[in-house]
């Protein structure tokens, strides 16, 4: 199959068509159709008519798988809500602040802010509470596992799930 200009204009009706319902993190139309052109140009290079199928459902099937991975790979690269991200939480006029490079005493920022309603509600398990309070203390993740005998990446996780569902990540 030949790859020209041409063969880019013709998927690009497809190309805006699958563009119409599709989002991903952190990037624009104009990035997802340019990575959707490049799977037409790798789809021409890669296809073989002799293994029996037609190039529209071999490109098609090659558009879809990469809208998956620019989808997961959004995800991925998504708010990171550990307690080691200093973009883990925004003030309440939506700036990324950092959590611990911003406190001075955690104790002070708990009775001030509205986390403090976190940290007291049943939402967050007390050995929660205890990570995030050791996290902001300074403590590394294998101190707070030896001080709060049980792993801290597993806490670390939950924090990470519940604090997504809380904030809407």
């Amino acid at each position: 199959m030949e790859i020209n200009n041409d063969l880019i204009t013709q998927w690009e009706p497809k190309i805006q068509k699958l563009l119409k319902d599709t989002y991903v993190i952190n990037m624009d139309r104009e990035d997802i159709a340019q990575e959707l052109r490049i799977a037409i140009i790798k789809a021409a290079q890669g296809f073989d008519e002799d293994r029996g199928v037609i190039f529209h459902t071999y490109l098609h099937t090659a558009m879809v798988n990469t809208i998956r991975t620019l989808i997961t790979r959004g995800k991925r690269q998504q708010i990171d809500l550990s307690l080691e991200n200093t973009q883990a939480f925004s003030d309440g006029e939506d700036q990324q602040i950092a959590l611990i490079d911003t406190l001075e005493d955690p104790k002070n920022f708990f009775e001030e802010s509205e986390f403090a309603d976190l940290l007291n509600s049943s939402v967050l398990l007390p050995v929660e509470r205890d990570f995030i309070v050791l996290r902001l203390e300074g403590m590394n993740m294998d101190e707070i596992s030896k001080d709060l005998q049980t792993s801290a990446y597993k806490l670390r996780s939950s924090l990470r799930a519940k604090l997504g569902e809380l904030f809407g990540q």
